[in-house]
């Protein structure tokens, strides 16, 4: 039930999120479309993504990064809402290993809902004592308009 009170929070807050604002190709100015099809989360991490729901025009994953964990590397093709749950000290890193700043709120207070654009390669470290939890939204035909 913890997931379907997170998905609904994601579902519910996207207006107030404005997800029909422009976004840049991906979070590294790249297209989406060439990146190499081995690297999609579920086929290159995937003990930490699992489906939880998807049909045409969404998917909906569950991740999970334990303590003293590095993900592997993977990218993720469509633009997403993150509904994250658990939020312990973690770094994000990209193809090429160096930190990438993520955009998290000064003030974080969870559920912490963020949308962002297609995901280029990339993998995430736990540095804490607690899993990283996340329910992503992945949006296969774009952000919709909002309401």
């Amino acid at each position: 039930m913890q997931t379907a009170r997170l998905l609904a929070v994601a579902l519910l807050g996207t207006a107030a999120l404005s997800l029909h604002a422009a976004l840049p190709v991906s979070t590294d100015g790249t297209e989406p479309s060439r990146w190499d099809p081995r690297l999609e989360a579920l086929h290159a991490a995937p003990h930490n993504h699992r489906v939880i729901f998807e049909n045409a025009d969404i998917r909906v994953l569950s991740v999970t990064v334990a303590p003293g964990e590095v993900e592997a590397a993977h990218h993720h093709l469509w633009p997403s809402v993150l509904v994250i749950d658990s939020l312990p000290r973690i770094t994000d890193h990209d193809a090429s290993g160096r930190e990438v700043q993520l955009p998290l709120p000064e003030k974080i207070e969870l559920p912490l809902v963020m949308k962002l654009p297609p995901q280029a390669t990339h993998s995430v470290r736990n540095h804490g004592t607690e899993p990283l939890h996340l329910i992503r939204i992945e949006f296969k035909k774009g952000f919709p308009a909002q309401p």
